[in-house]
C-alpha cells in the first residue's frame, strides 16, 4: 500500500512539473496562423489580432512561440510588449476668470473679465480687464449678469494638454456637456473637440467624472482657453489642472467584443474570461436608445476571492436619431482577471438595456526572424508557460534596421483548439476560473497526507504486533 501511494505522489508531481516544461510543441498551444514572412527578408513584424490577444494565458505574453516548417523553434521577441500604467504629468492649476456681460452698467462685478472691441476703417483693437479689485458683487454698480462661461489664461503654459481636470461645482445625477474653444484676440475662436461629457452620482462608490479629455493633444501657448456649458445647468467652475500629454503617442488599442454576460439579478451582469491579458479598457454600450445607466466595473481572479473595484463610470446613449452621443471606453489600469463584473448603482438596473461589452487591449507587435525553412507558424495560447522572446535589439543589430523600417509579415489559416490553453478535457471538467495547477497541487497534498497516514497506520500496526508477541512471551 505504502509503495503504490508512493507511486502515485510521484506521478502528480511529474504531472505537476509537466505544467511548466519549457520546450511545448505546436500542438499544445489553443490558437495557431501561419505566418508568411516577406520575400527575402531576415526579420520582419507582425502584430496580434484581437483574437490572438483573447488566447494569451500569460499577462506578461509569456505563452507566444514560433516554429518553422521542420518543428524548430525560432528567435522573436516583443517589439511593442504589454504595456503597463504611466503616471501623467500635471501642470498648474489655472483659475477660472468668470464672463460677464456688461450691458447697462460700467462696472463689472469683482473676479469678472472685461473685452472691449473697438473697430475702425483698417484697424481694430482689443483691450481685455481682469478685475479682482472691482466693485463687489452686491454693490448696486455691479449688476453685470454671469454667462455660463469662463476665461483661462494659458499663455504661459508651454506643454501639450490631453485632459482638463476641473475644480467645478455642478449638478448630481445628470450629464454636464461642456465646450471648449481657444484664442489668440478673444476675437476668433477655434473649437476644440473634448471627450463625453463630465458627471457625478449621489451614493456610496457612485460614478463621478471631473476630467474633460481632449480628443488631440493641445498646444495652448500665447492662446486663452474659453470654457462653456448649457446656461440651464448650475455649474460653477473655479479651475482646471491640465494633463500634460505623452511625447510619444500610444499606439491604437485592439478591441474584442465579450460574449454576452451571464445576468445576476437584475443589477449585474458577469463575464468568465479565458485569457490573462491586461485589459486597457472596457467598453459597455447600449442598443437601447434614451439610456442612462451608472455602473461599477469589478473583478477578481478566483471564485472564492472577494470582488475589487476596478473602474467607474456612466453607459449613456442619448440625443435624437443620427446625433446619438455615447459614452466612451473606460480605463481600466491593465489589471488581469478571470471574472469580470458590471453592476447598475444609484437604484437602477440592466434590464432592457441590452449591453454589450469590448475589451481594449494595449497592441503586441512581435518581429520574428526567419530562420530554417518556411512555412512558419505563430502560435499561443497555453498556461504556465516560460517566456522564450530575445531583446529587440538582438535581431535589429542582424539587419541594421530601425523597428518602424522592418518589413510586415501576414497571418494566415488561423486554427483555434478550444480549451487546449487550458489543460484539455481535466481543466473543461473544472468551474470556471479553478485553475487546473491549484487543484493538480491540492491532489499532491492530499496524496502525501494519505502516505503519511499509510506509514503511521503501518508503524502501529508493527508496534501492535510486537507488543502482542511480547505479552505471549
Amino acid at each position: 500500500m505504502i509503495r503504490s501511494l508512493t507511486i502515485v505522489l510521484l506521478w502528480l508531481g511529474t504531472l505537476a512539473c509537466a505544467q511548466t516544461q519549457e520546450n511545448p510543441a505546436a500542438s499544445e498551444f489553443s490558437w495557431r496562423a501561419t505566418l508568411s514572412m516577406p520575400t527575402g527578408a531576415s526579420v520582419a513584424r507582425v502584430g496580434l489580432p484581437a483574437q490572438a490577444m483573447v488566447q494569451l494565458q500569460s499577462r506578461e505574453a509569456h505563452d507566444i512561440r514560433v516554429f518553422n516548417a521542420e518543428g524548430e523553434a525560432v528567435a522573436f521577441s516583443l517589439a511593442v510588449p504589454p504595456a503597463a500604467a504611466v503616471a501623467s504629468a500635471q501642470t498648474l492649476t489655472y483659475p477660472a476668470f468668470p464672463l460677464f456681460t456688461t450691458r447697462h452698467t460700467k462696472t463689472a462685478a469683482k473676479g469678472a473679465v472685461k473685452v472691449q472691441l473697438e473697430q475702425t476703417k483698417g484697424a481694430s483693437a482689443v483691450w481685455v480687464h481682469f478685475d479682482d479689485a472691482g466693485k463687489a458683487a452686491n454693490s448696486p454698480e455691479a449688476s453685470a449678469t454671469r454667462l455660463p462661461s469662463v476665461l483661462f489664461d494659458t499663455r504661459k503654459e508651454k506643454a501639450s494638454l490631453s485632459a482638463l481636470s476641473l475644480q467645478a461645482d455642478f449638478p448630481a445625477n445628470a450629464l454636464v456637456h461642456f465646450s471648449l474653444a481657444s484664442s489668440t484676440d478673444l476675437v476668433h475662436w477655434t473649437p476644440l473637440a473634448l471627450r463625453g461629457p463630465l458627471f457625478r452620482f449621489e451614493g456610496e462608490n457612485a460614478p463621478a467624472n471631473q476630467t474633460l479629455a481632449l480628443e488631440q493633444p493641445y498646444q495652448p501657448e500665447g492662446r486663452y482657453l474659453r470654457l462653456s456649458w448649457d446656461a440651464q445647468a448650475n455649474v460653477q467652475v473655479k479651475g482646471f489642472t491640465g494633463t500634460v500629454a505623452p511625447t510619444l503617442v500610444a499606439p491604437e488599442a485592439v478591441r474584442a467584443s465579450l460574449p454576452a454576460g451571464l445576468p445576476d439579478g437584475n443589477t449585474s451582469l458577469t463575464w468568465p474570461i479565458d485569457f490573462a491579458t491586461p485589459l486597457a479598457a472596457l467598453h459597455l454600450s447600449s442598443s437601447r436608445p434614451n439610456t442612462l445607466v451608472p455602473v461599477n466595473i469589478l473583478g477578481r481572479n478566483d471564485s472564492s476571492q472577494p470582488w475589487r473595484l476596478l473602474g467607474q463610470t456612466v453607459v449613456y446613449r442619448v440625443g435624437s436619431a443620427g446625433q446619438e452621443t455615447s459614452n466612451p471606453p473606460v480605463a481600466l489600469g491593465y489589471p488581469s482577471v478571470r471574472w469580470l463584473r458590471v453592476e447598475a448603482t444609484n437604484g437602477m438596473t440592466l434590464a432592457g438595456a441590452d449591453l454589450q461589452a469590448s475589451a481594449e487591449f494595449a497592441p503586441i507587435e512581435l518581429l520574428v526572424l526567419a530562420s530554417g525553412k518556411a512555412p512558419f507558424e505563430l502560435v499561443l495560447g497555453r498556461a504556465h508557460t516560460a517566456s522564450s522572446a530575445v531583446a529587440p535589439s538582438m535581431l535589429t543589430q542582424l539587419v541594421k534596421t530601425k523597428l518602424e523600417n522592418l518589413p510586415s509579415a501576414t497571418l494566415t489559416d488561423i486554427r483555434l483548439t478550444p480549451h487546449a490553453a487550458r489543460g484539455g478535457a481535466l481543466q473543461r471538467a473544472l468551474p470556471v476560473g479553478t485553475e487546473q495547477r491549484s487543484v493538480v497541487l491540492w491532489v499532491v497534498l492530499l496524496a502525501g497526507v494519505l502516505v503519511l497516514a499509510g506509514v503511521a497506520y503501518a508503524l502501529m500496526r508493527q508496534l501492535s504486533s510486537k507488543a502482542g508477541a511480547n505479552s505471549r512471551l
